[in-house]
């Protein structure tokens, strides 16, 4: 009674973990074949999930200790913006510009907005700085046109971004998804063959235990038919006696 307990206990937390790393590695390897597949059909966008683009900051141009700052190698994320939206933008925005031309592998570039252009009530061009630009004595904005502004960052986790693009190569994927997998596959493989030969086993044990206990049986029950044989032996003789 006890050991069906603990073996119901072992199963339950073993259920529990698959259902954990599930729903752990499953949105993980959904995203990023997600972002994979968008990268490579789209090699002029920036690959997205629900609108929001997550991009490893490439140079320290926004450095320093402002709102939106992040270092170089940080996870940032981008909200993609369409041309309506990129008119709602407001000086101190953080944006991404396009720094390739349309056809081209996409480059981007990540800089503060410190003043717009316009006309008529459109912005025609940003003028736009990074922090740690403007900390080391750089004064001169750089003029984007609105067409070439990407989208806004929004967010930031230092120290991830290589790290999520390792993840979203072949073998970013494999090692952190694929190794995972087949290993729990693995261990549940060599799992339900150990308890396959438990259960042999046990069910061997038992068939060995009913064969003693016939063994016995007639073991005992042998002196007694011997016994009953003997008895039995001058009557048959008798009979055979009055027949003749």
């Amino acid at each position: 009674m006890k050991e069906q307990k603990k073996r119901r206990v072992r199963d339950g937390v073993k259920a529990a973990v698959l259902v954990i790393l599930c729903l752990l590695i499953l949105p993980l390897l959904i995203s990023n074949l997600t972002l994979i597949i968008k990268g490579s059909l789209y090699p002029d966008r920036l690959p997205d999930l629900f609108g929001i683009a997550p991009l490893a900051a490439g140079s320290d141009d926004m450095a320093g200790d402002a709102e939106g700052c992040f270092d170089e190698g940080a996870l940032i994320f981008i909200d993609l913006l369409d041309e309506e939206e990129v008119q709602a933008l407001q000086v101190g925005d953080v944006v991404v510009i396009r720094s390739q031309g349309s056809g081209e592998a996409l480059q981007v570039i990540h800089l503060r907005i410190v003043a717009i252009d316009g006309a008529d009530g459109k912005v025609l061009s940003f003028r736009v700085l990074g922090d740690n630009s403007a900390a080391n004595g750089v004064t001169e904005p750089l003029v984007v046109s609105a067409s070439n502004v990407i989208g806004k960052v929004t967010g930031s986790i230092a120290g991830l971004g290589s790290f999520a693009l390792f993840l979203q190569t072949p073998v970013g994927v494999i090692v952190f998804v694929g190794i995972p997998v087949v290993a729990y596959l693995i261990y549940d493989i060599v799992r339900i063959t150990l308890h396959n030969r438990r259960v042999r086993q046990a069910q061997s044990e038992q068939l060995k235990e009913k064969d003693e206990e016939i063994a016995r049986l007639r073991a005992a029950a042998a002196p007694a038919e011997d016994a009953s044989a003997a008895a039995s032996a001058p009557a048959q003789e008798e009979k055979q006696e009055e027949t003749r």
